[in-house]
């Protein structure tokens, strides 16, 4: 039953190795599995992924562009915020100039380019965390038993100051996994981690990211990517690479545990030691691809192979829409310039509707007035998620109101038992191939059996109605943007004086525009690359370069943003190169 509902694998992708890519080393070998294990409240997963977080990037070999040179595009979506995620900067020392968005107080360009590479990082989502239930000897917690024997726990106590009152103290038990983050009588602030658990995490390892940084911001050419690449643990990332010599490559890059396949999809046995990780994947065993025949290698968050690669890395990836879409379109355009990418960036376009609105609209029956006026909004939609597109608030809305009506009756919100619900991939597979699943039925409506229409039909009406009640009936008020209301908003809560709200930018979750109501683009870039080192780039984010919100540069991003536009970003190839954008130079001097 839960292999049907949550499959490893989606039933539609385009993964981010093309199909058929050559595997150019020899596999270490696979642990065997640990046995089947149902312990307590092991129904629970790990914490869900948001849908609505993910990232872009491409980059396309120079036989399909105008210039004759590879084209790299980045835009990493992340909760958008006031004062900005990124700040721009270039950043010039003896062996380095290189230009990109960083994080202050960051020593590196992040996501950017020099005079011979672009890079940039999407998120890969692989599944590097496992919770492993634990048996402790008695009450202290002292002692766990592991491998037929007890073995010691080991404690660290953490103090907090807490204003007017006693000092708040806190003993955490930690296993050879890792921290039991919550015992058993304790209530998690999350509702989906499960207590009396240990936490094995990638990011508990020792590592050094910034040592790869330091390398991408001085590399040359594809070797020193490569080498580069191979310092970095996590988060892991798909690093997609362009040179001016021609090159472009991806690699789904990061420190990978070595799995038996699935191993960690569900609550392991923290007693059993064939349920503990078993070593690392060799680092130049991560998926990666170079000059792939068709001319351009991407990543959306999707799934990073197809089952041809020998290693396990996860069964559940963000949806494949956003994938899918940027590699059906990049398939097809030829003589691509900066201007191409900038457009596939802003790319409105619904494939999810492609597919799913013909599938509603063939078991929809209506009842009001509004709702065959909304139906016939629907018909005539260009399934384009456009600011002001009145089909899609219907649409999107329909597809939400669908899933709560078909999972919530048997996965409705529990502490007790706290559970994901399928996702929308599963639902589109039901409403193709098996609209007699008994999961179209309400089992809180005992004496009714619903069928698909049923349910199609009733939440139809229910969008409608939810609609209505929110912005009028049927009119301009409806409009994708008023609806999803995008907004940039200050770091603390409810100061909304220091944000910008309701924003006029189309896009979703499921669109290559992945704007949503607080997610979305987070910094947008197209980098042309030049033989004689004088690359080309553009480049904008939701925000400003001042956190100061009495600042003219706070948010004065924020309008190119939402029209799609992009700057183009002043590369100084030496310190006292002129140019009427320099406003100010400050000489920071020792005496």
């Amino acid at each position: 039953m839960a292999e049907d509902l949550f499959p490893n694998s989606p039933f539609e992708e385009s993964p981010i190795i093309p199909v058929g890519s050559p595997i150019d080393f020899k596999p270490v070998p696979i642990p065997a599995g640990p046995a089947d294990f149902t312990g307590l409240g092991s129904s629970m997963s790990t914490p869900e992924k948001d849908p609505n977080i993910g990232s872009n990037n491409w980059a396309v070999a120079g036989n399909k562009t105008v210039s004759g040179l590879p084209l790299l595009a980045n835009d990493p979506h992340l909760t958008l915020q006031l004062p900005s995620i990124w700040y721009q900067m270039q950043l010039v020392a003896p062996g380095v100039n290189v230009y990109g968005s960083t994080m202050p107080g960051t020593p590196n360009v992040i996501i950017g380019f020099n005079q011979n590479i672009a890079w940039g990082v999407t998120n890969v989502g692989s599944d590097v965390l496992d919770w492993y239930q634990v048996k402790f000897k008695d009450a202290s917690k002292r002692e766990y038993w592991h491998d037929g024997k007890w073995k010691k726990t080991t404690l660290r106590i953490e103090s907090f100051k807490v204003k007017g009152k006693e000092n708040f103290v806190d003993t955490i038990f930690f296993t050879h996994h890792g921290p039991v983050v919550y015992l058993s009588h304790e209530k998690p602030f999350r509702s989906n981690i499960p207590v009396g658990h240990a936490l094995r995490w990638i990011a508990h390892e020792k590592s050094q990211e910034m040592t790869t940084f330091f390398q991408l911001n001085r590399a040359k050419n594809y070797e020193d990517y490569k080498k580069a690449l191979a310092y970095y643990s996590a988060p892991a990332q798909n690093f997609v690479f362009a040179s001016n010599q021609g090159d472009i490559a991806l690699w789904v890059n990061g420190k990978f545990p070595l799995k038996a396949p699935l191993q960690g999809k569900y609550l392991l046995d923290g007693t059993n030691p064939a349920a503990d990780w078993q070593g690392f994947i060799p680092q130049e065993h991560n998926p990666h691809v170079k000059n792939p025949v068709r001319g351009f290698v991407s990543s959306a968050n999707q799934f990073s192979t197809d089952p041809s690669y020998p290693y396990y890395l996860g069964w559940q990836y963000a949806p494949s829409e956003r994938g899918r879409r940027i590699n059906e379109r990049l398939t097809v355009m030829n003589k691509i310039n900066m201007d191409s990418l900038r457009g596939l960036q802003n790319d409105n376009f619904n494939i999810r509707a492609r597919k799913v609105l013909p599938l509603l609209l063939a078991h929809v029956k209506t009842g009001s007035a509004s709702q065959a006026k909304a139906l016939e909004a629907l018909k005539s939609w260009n399934l384009q998620n456009s600011p002001e597109s009145i089909g899609a608030t219907i649409f999107e809305t329909w597809v939400l109101t669908l899933q709560d009506q078909v999972w919530d009756d048997e996965f409705a919100a529990d502490e007790k038992v706290p559970m994901n619900r399928p996702a929308v991939d599963r639902l589109i597979r039901m409403m193709e191939a098996e609209p007699q699943a008994i999961w179209w039925d309400n089992v809180k409506t005992a004496s009714k059996k619903e069928t698909m229409q049923d349910i199609i039909s009733g939440s139809f009406r229910a969008s409608v109605d939810s609609l209505t009640k929110q912005h009028g009936p049927l009119g301009s008020e409806w409009a994708w943007y008023k609806h999803k209301q995008t907004g940039v908003r200050h770091l603390i809560p409810g100061m909304d004086a220091l944000s910008r709200l309701n924003i006029p930018i189309g896009g979703g979750g499921s669109i290559v525009n992945a704007s949503t109501t607080k997610t979305g683009p987070s910094w947008r870039m197209v980098v042309e690359l030049s033989k004689e080192g004088k690359p080309k780039a553009y480049g904008v984010y939701p925000g400003g370069q001042s956190g100061n919100p009495g600042s003219a540069h706070y948010d004065d991003l924020i309008d190119t943003w939402a029209k799609g536009d992009l700057k183009t970003l002043l590369y100084m190839e030496n310190p006292d190169q002129k140019s009427p954008r320099l406003r100010k130079k400050i000489v920071l001097s020792s005496k």
